[in-house]
């Protein structure tokens, strides 16, 4: 689906393509399946010069908050991650549990303090009625990824929960293509996350952001600029992104043997992942948006 319900534009003809000062668009709509593209074998040996380069993640700052409601299941539990400069940092990651009444029946509730990490398998929660994967790793090691390290006797628990890099982790995953099987997620995860509750806002950094046909440069992060806002009722069912205030420049779109430039992008758009089953569809929303200095090669 392809929506366009109005949108302003002075061209201007030249011997190289068409020319536009600015373009104005409002109420765009463009939905559809989402494909991933395969493994990129040449980015995998020089993965700085791949196609995917996110580098407005190494940047980012803000706080991801969950609720989870399975006590049937594994827990009940409310968590708060932090993401400072693109770092996740998993000793400051909070994992609140309360459990049930106990069977002799006092009223109080138990209160819990669980733990979540990283470790070679994936991303984990160790609760109290043990560890769970929330995300399993296709292959190790994966790029950016500090693992969890354990403690000696008399304490064997982890004395370090591990970290995340966003950036080298996601440009890494991106580069090895989908999955084989499924969307990389457990069974056990793909239940907790139909119970998973999903909020949360994360400035993203100035920076280089490159995904195959498509470069650009993130920028105006200490005006405010490009602040994601998250929210998902079940994140095993689809999450939205919200940008209010995008400012992106430099941008060039290649696509059906040409180029399209454009110096400097403005406005608002909204993104929603659907999943059923295996299969991932995305809706581009844009309420508006503005392009300056727009070229056609």
């Amino acid at each position: 689906m392809q929506t366009l319900t109005s949108a302003v534009a002075s061209l201007a003809a030249s011997a190289f393509g068409v020319e536009a000062a600015s373009i104005e668009i409002s109420s765009l709509k463009v939905a559809g399946p989402l494909v991933m593209p395969a493994a990129d074998s040449t980015a995998a040996h020089q993965p700085d010069d791949g196609a995917w380069d996110l580098g407005a993640l190494a940047g980012a700052h803000g706080t991801i908050t969950a609720k989870i409601r399975d006590a049937h299941l594994l827990f009940d539990a409310d968590v708060t991650v932090p993401v400072v400069l693109g770092r996740i940092d998993f000793n400051d990651a909070r994992v609140e549990h309360v459990g049930p009444d106990s069977r002799m029946g006092v009223s109080r509730m138990g209160i819990f303090d669980s733990r979540m990490g990283v470790s070679r398998m994936g991303i984990f929660v160790d609760a109290p009625n043990g560890r769970s994967y929330l995300y399993q790793f296709p292959s190790a090691p994966v790029s950016g990824v500090e693992y969890e390290k354990r403690g000696g006797f008399p304490n064997p628990l982890a004395s370090n929960r591990g970290s995340l890099q966003l950036q080298p982790f996601a440009q890494a995953l991106l580069r090895q293509g989908p999955p084989a099987h499924g969307l990389g997620f457990t069974d056990q995860a793909r239940l907790l996350f139909e119970r998973t509750a999903v909020a949360g806002e994360l400035r993203l950094g100035d920076g280089r952001f490159a995904v195959p046909g498509l470069k650009a440069e993130f920028a105006g992060r200490s005006e405010g600029r490009n602040t994601v806002r998250l929210d998902s009722e079940a994140v095993g069912r689809g999450f939205t992104a919200v940008i209010s205030s995008l400012l992106v420049r430099n941008v060039a779109l290649h696509a059906a043997g040409r180029t399209v430039s454009c110096a400097e992008v403005t406005g608002e758009l909204t993104l929603r992942l659907t999943v059923s089953g295996e299969e991932v569809r995305f809706a581009l929303e844009v309420a508006r948006v503005k392009l300056n200095g727009v070229r056609v090669g």
